[in-house]
């Protein structure tokens, strides 16, 4: 026999009853809200971000993978029926992996259309049930947050890619189709810089804010290399998040 207790989890009586109110309150904390602040990558650095300065209160399908502004505009374009097909996922072989536990799987799709070589860095949805769930709940949570009219929904996209406009305004014309208001911040980092500075680029749609963040230093995964980079990128972000966004025409 197991040490829990009769009657769940929870145990009995008053504490069952605790507990499951203080479940219910985490679970609600986990879900889309009216203001969420959303990653759509490109990896988990955005993510990572957010989270740090307590913008990101629950996990979207963008947080944990590997991605490029054009596969975005296709997950978004097809409400992800290609992402969540089953028989698009594929095992990455060990001898192919770039590390141990790193560089799991791939999207066959998105490799052949984006030349993505991998796509779930830690996890294989391919091979592993309870990392597939993982991805239909992230994929779940953010229809939530794009279906609620009284939602206002912040979505970011910080990549070192070089990215056409037309392909960033592509991302905002399918967040636009949803009954939520979406507002997206794209941030074409560009590292290699002799300082570090912030260039706006001009305002196109209400919809849309585009910065270009230059560094000395490149991305390493969660931060970039140098920590004042790192710190310079956060307070970037921090200072976007605070900034009202334009009514919707």
């Amino acid at each position: 026999m197991s040490g829990q207790e009769p009657g769940g989890p929870y145990g009995t009586g008053f504490l069952r009853g605790l507990g499951r109110r203080l479940g219910g309150l985490l679970a609600s904390e986990r879900e889309p809200g009216l203001v969420n602040h959303v990653s759509l990558g490109a990896h988990c650095q955005m993510a990572h971000v957010l989270k740090t300065l307590g913008l990101r209160t629950w996990s979207g399908p963008f947080d944990w993978i590997f991605t490029m502004p054009g596969m975005v505009r296709d997950c978004l374009a097809d409400d992800f029926a290609d992402l969540l097909d089953r028989t698009q996922l594929e095992t990455i072989p060990l001898a192919e992996r770039q590390g141990e536990g790193i560089w799991r799987g791939r999207h066959r799709l998105y490799r052949e259309r984006h030349g993505l070589e991998c796509v779930f860095n830690h996890h294989d949805p391919a091979a592993d049930d309870a990392d597939y769930r993982f991805l239909a709940d992230g994929v779940r949570r953010l229809r939530i947050a794009l279906a609620n009219p009284a939602a206002a929904n912040r979505f970011w996209l910080l990549t070192h890619l070089h990215t056409p406009m037309d392909v960033v305004q592509s991302i905002c014309d399918a967040l636009a189709q949803s009954g939520s208001r979406n507002h997206l911040t794209f941030l074409q980092h560009l590292p290699g810089a002799c300082e570090r500075r912030v260039v706006t680029g001009e305002a196109t749609r209400p919809d849309l804010r585009w910065l270009a963040v230059e560094t000395p230093s490149a991305s390493i995964g969660l931060r970039l290399a140098e920590p004042a980079d790192d710190a310079f990128l956060v307070d970037v972000i921090a200072a976007e998040s605070r900034r009202p966004v334009p009514p919707s025409p």
